[in-house]
């Protein structure tokens, strides 16, 4: 089954649902594995793992773990 036929079958049977346990199961899949990214060799990046980054950062910098960069110190470092 290609992928067009295989998203068409999946969208006629979620219409058909009227189990709101199993809809829920699949709002929570697909929140899970939703795409917002690309990493820099374009693997995908779900939502989860971005948040979860966010947040891992957001820790770091509180405790001043993080290593940041001013606008100037980056252009040094890229211009030379």
């Amino acid at each position: 089954m290609n992928t067009e036929a295989l998203k068409i079958n999946i969208t006629q049977r979620i219409l058909n649902l009227d189990n709101d346990k199993i809809l829920s199961k699949i709002s929570r899949l697909l929140d899970k594995e939703n795409v917002v990214g690309f990493d820099m060799y374009g693997n995908p990046i779900s939502e989860k793992v971005y948040a979860d980054d966010i947040h891992n950062a957001l820790h770091l910098l509180a405790e001043g773990k993080l290593e940041t960069y001013s606008s100037e110190e980056m252009k040094r470092k890229i211009i030379g």
